[in-house]
This record gives structure tokens, C-alpha cells and sequence, in this order.
């Protein structure tokens, strides 16, 4: 009797399921391929062919455990599988990704057995969150919840820029932005046809053009920012096109966050920090007066990488190095032309930190297209700022932006 196409697609359940895994299995997988069968029920190796490392895991078990593997990592069997004559010939090893599952199987077994005695503790969700590939950022902060909130009350007051200090980061929320370049519908798999000079000069254009932009010498912007605990303060940003940044946020106790072009600062009720490497250039990523001038002689390696979508917008993305420890990923719509998204990779010793600014609600103010909502949600922090008021030009004292001395007895 031929295989019906149900039965087949569990054939593909363990190569495909090592390989979109990564790092993990589930337990039963894990235990079952080191344990003979039992009962008389024939193994994954006796029933199917060029099954080379879960020999031993009872054949039945195929389909449970390819279930487990789509739902944690979002493929197919043509992640690791071929058609050969229109018909996916499961027992062929032509895609290399099906060669290296089997690598990554034994691995996660090893991890499990010499690190958790042989416990289900590394799964294909521990890595992969439902991506095709894992990410190594860390994910970004969330609002807390009503139930966080009441808990960080119990404790004392939270951070004006987020929740209380070593409160941890509320989970990333499930189907968040993909990373830069990665398929999806809407096609975001087509290859984009615009150049970099394209995607910028109309950026440049929609924003009011570049004589108008190049006669900006300030921004002051006035609203309300929200953290993530659920606080709203007035706040004052101040920038200049230099890329000199402030700002100033009317909590209790007040908070600055400050950038003077080369490096970064904070002051908390009279303390004063100075920031170093990556909290550096996170302080200084908000300052975007004259981006659209900055990206192509202030960014290396700049290239178009794809089509996406963010936010309800169809996008294309734009990936630049704005130093060599931070790269850029900059979405801008594809209709409009403007910025709807940056997101920053900082890089560290162990690994990359992520930053993002999502920006919303763009208005006409004295030619100038401004986002007058702004979301800048990094590792720690969530603020959602929602301006009223937009100046431009306004003369602005160096010295707002200079890291002050300390106050005696702070």
C-alpha cells in the first residue's frame, strides 16, 4: 500500500526536526534515541530509511516529535528535504542543512546528559522562539504588566526610564519584528530593486528635501513620555545637527540622559554617571535631527537587504555600520518614504545588545516632516514619547548638553 502523504511528511520529522532545531530536543526524543524500543514496535532506523541518529527512537514517535520542532521553530520539511521528481525524497541527504541536524542533535543530547542529567531542560524553543534562526540578541523590554506593576508598588518606586532596579525584563512579546532580511509574506522574499542612493535621496525628499534640512540647527521637542511600568512624566528633548542630544524628564526624581557628540551621561536626583561603551552609544542613537544627511558619508558598508513589514507598513530595509561596534538596520516605507523604524545591533564581549526606535504620527512643521510619537525600547527600558510641541532652530546653550560637575554631597 502507498504511504499516504500524512504518513510521508512524518518520515521527514527527524532530520528535519535536528536540524531546524539547533540546539534541542525534546525529551522523549533525546531518552528514546539512546534507549532501545520496547514492546516490539519497530525503531525509526528499522522503518525508515537513512535514519542515522535517532536509530533507536520508536517510529511511531516521528510525527509527535516533528510537531514539537515546526511549532518551535517555523519550518517545513523543504527546510531540509529535496524533491526529487516532484515527491520529497526524505531518505536523500542532497540539502546540506539535513547533514548539519544531525550535528546539532547529538549536540543538544550531549548538552542535556553532561548539564542537566539528561533532564529536558534545552528544547527548540529555548533558541528559537518560533524563528527559523535563533537570534543572540537579547530580547527587548516590554511593558510590564498590570500584575508586574503591582508588584514593583510593593517594593518601592521604578526607574524613571523603566522598572525598578534588577527587576527583570518582561518577556518579548511572540511574533516581533523578524531580524533584517528574514522571509516572510508579503513580499518580503523578493529582492529589492532600489538602490541605497534611491531609498535615501527619497527619504531626504520626503522629510522636506535637503536645503531644508541643511539649514536646521536645533530641535526642541516638549510632550509626554510613558515607561514602561505604565508612568507618564513630562519630558524635553533637545538636539542639535550636530548630533548633540538631551533628554530631560520630569519624574520623581528627575532624570537626564544626555549625548555630547562623543560620549554619553546620566543624572538621577543629582548623581551623575557617565556611560561607557554600548550605554554610550544607546544615549546617543536618539539623535536623528539630519539623519537623512548623516546615513551616506557617517555610515560604512551601507546596502539595501530587503523587503519587510513593520508596524502595518510595507517596508525596505537599509543596513549601514555607524561605528564598528553598532550596526543599523533602518526600515523606511515604501509608500512614503520616511523612517519608520531604526534598530541597532551594539556589540559587546559576549555577544550583541539590541536598541530600537519605532517613529509614528509624522507631521508638516515649518516644512519639515517630524514623528511626533517615538518608542525607543532597548534591553532594560520601554519610553513612549508623545510630543505636543516642535521647535526648530532654537538657540540651545552648548553647555545643556556637557556632563556637569557634581554637586557637593552627592
Amino acid at each position: 500500500m502507498k504511504k499516504s502523504p500524512c504518513a510521508r511528511w512524518t518520515v521527514a520529522a527527524v532530520a528535519m526536526t535536528a536540524l531546524l532545531c539547533g540546539l534541542a530536543t525534546p525529551r522523549a526524543v533525546a531518552q528514546q534515541a539512546t534507549a532501545p524500543a520496547t514492546g516490539g514496535e519497530p525503531t525509526a532506523a528499522q522503518k525508515y530509511k537513512n535514519i542515522q541518529v535517532l536509530k533507536d527512537l520508536p517510529a511511531s514517535q516521528l510525527h509527535d516529535a516533528m510537531t514539537f520542532m515546526v511549532a518551535s521553530t517555523g519550518g517545513n520539511c523543504l527546510t531540509c528535504h529535496v524533491r526529487v521528481d516532484g515527491e520529497l525524497a526524505f531518505e536523500k541527504d542532497d540539502n546540506d542543512r539535513k547533514v548539519t541536524a544531525r550535528t546539532m542533535l547529538r549536540m543538544v543530547r550531549a548538552i542535556n546528559d553532561e548539564h542537566f542529567k539528561g533532564e529536558e531542560r534545552v528544547t527548540c524553543s529555548t533558541c528559537h522562539q518560533a524563528r527559523r534562526e535563533p537570534s543572540p540578541l537579547p530580547p527587548l523590554s516590554q511593558p510590564l504588566t498590570p500584575e508586574q506593576i503591582a508588584a514593583l508598588a510593593q517594593r518601592g518606586a521604578t526607574r524613571p526610564g523603566g522598572g525598578a532596579p534588577g527587576q527583570p525584563a518582561a518577556p518579548a512579546q511572540a511574533g516581533g519584528a523578524p531580524p533584517p532580511g528574514a522571509p516572510g509574506p508579503g513580499g518580503r522574499n523578493q529582492r529589492p530593486t532600489e538602490t541605497v542612493d534611491q531609498v535615501l535621496d527619497r527619504y531626504v525628499q520626503a522629510l522636506g528635501g535637503r536645503d531644508a534640512l541643511l539649514k536646521l540647527t536645533s530641535r526642541v521637542r516638549r510632550g509626554t513620555v510613558t515607561n514602561r511600568a505604565g508612568q507618564s512624566s513630562p519630558i524635553t528633548v533637545e538636539e542639535t545637527s550636530a548630533g548633540l542630544f538631551r533628554a530631560t524628564i520630569e519624574s520623581t526624581p528627575a532624570t537626564s540622559r544626555a549625548f555630547d557628540g562623543h560620549s554619553g551621561w546620566v543624572e538621577t536626583a543629582g548623581r551623575i554617571r557617565e556611560l561607557d561603551g554600548v550605554e554610550s552609544a544607546n544615549a546617543g542613537l536618539p539623535a536623528d535631527l539630519v539623519l537623512g544627511l548623516r546615513i551616506k558619508d557617517g555610515y560604512s558598508a551601507v546596502a539595501v537587504r530587503a523587503y519587510d513589514r513593520v508596524n502595518g507598513h510595507d517596508v525596505i530595509a537599509v543596513e549601514g555600520r555607524r561605528s564598528p561596534a553598532v550596526t543599523e538596520t533602518l526600515y523606511f516605507d515604501r509608500t512614503s518614504g520616511l523612517l519608520v523604524r531604526r534598530m541597532a545591533r551594539m556589540r559587546t564581549p559576549l555577544g550583541h545588545l539590541p536598541a530600537q526606535i519605532d517613529y509614528d504620527d509624522y507631521r508638516l512643521v515649518d516644512g519639515i516632516q517630524t514623528p511626533f510619537d517615538v518608542r525607543i525600547t532597548d534591553w532594560e527600558s520601554v519610553l513612549v514619547e508623545r510630543f505636543a510641541e516642535v521647535t526648530f532652530n532654537q538657540a540651545i546653550d552648548s553647555t545643556r548638553f556637557a556632563k556637569p560637575a557634581p554637586k557637593p554631597g552627592l
